[in-house]
């Protein structure tokens, strides 16, 4: 049996988003839990960091009552969207069966506290609707900028690596090239010695 971990992320101010890096050891499970309230938006997206055989996650997302409202099945990358149906404690679990992996994770919760109370008459509920709608799809992109960062520092990273590996190859090269050159002109020149003692 594995060792499983839990992390609390509580989000009591109107907008909350929490960004988690992490290593998933093989077959081992991690739960993250985010509260919520009926009608809360929440979105929750991942990405797999690492690279090769095996680098998939496993998560599943159950609801306070234990209903499973969704399910990634050996993906490297996924997005979780939904509204809130019921209060309590949404439970994000990741499992790995195959080797170390590391995720990015990021859960977005937009709380119903603010927004819905701004104005009340009736003339302005379009408004609010527009507002609520602008604040959702910002919220969005403020998640996917996020994990844009993390991918380009990745992307960054393998391209310095590459770059390095190119560099000492183009060095190795170098060195091969001339030991080869020398070794030829003292082979040439023995030849040649050889021809005038004969």
């Amino acid at each position: 049996m594995t060792l499983a971990r839990t992390i609390c992320i509580v989000s009591l101010t109107y907008l909350a988003v929490a960004g988690l890096q992490f290593k998933l050891s093989p077959h081992e499970e991690l739960c993250f839990h985010e509260i919520a309230h009926r009608g809360n938006k929440v979105l929750a997206f991942f990405d797999v960091l690492s690279w090769g055989y095996g680098a998939y996650a496993y998560l599943v997302v159950t609801s306070p009552t234990g209903r499973e409202l969704k399910r990634f099945d050996a993906q490297s990358e996924g997005k979780v969207d939904f509204y809130a149906e019921d209060d309590g404690e949404y439970n994000f679990c990741f499992k790995n069966h195959q080797s170390e992996t590391e995720i990015s994770f990021s859960v977005n919760l937009e709380t119903d506290y603010g927004l819905s109370e701004v104005a009340k008459e009736e003339h302005v509920e379009d408004m609010q609707d527009s507002v609520d709608h602008l604040h959702s799809i910002v919220s969005a992109a403020k998640v996917d900028l996020s994990e844009f960062r993390l991918r380009e520092s990745q992307h960054r990273h393998l391209a310095k690596s590459n770059k390095r590996r190119v560099v000492t190859w183009a060095i190795v090269e170098c060195v091969l090239v001339f030991f080869v050159a020398v070794g030829q002109v003292v082979r040439i020149r023995k030849f040649f010695e050889q021809k005038m003692t004969v």
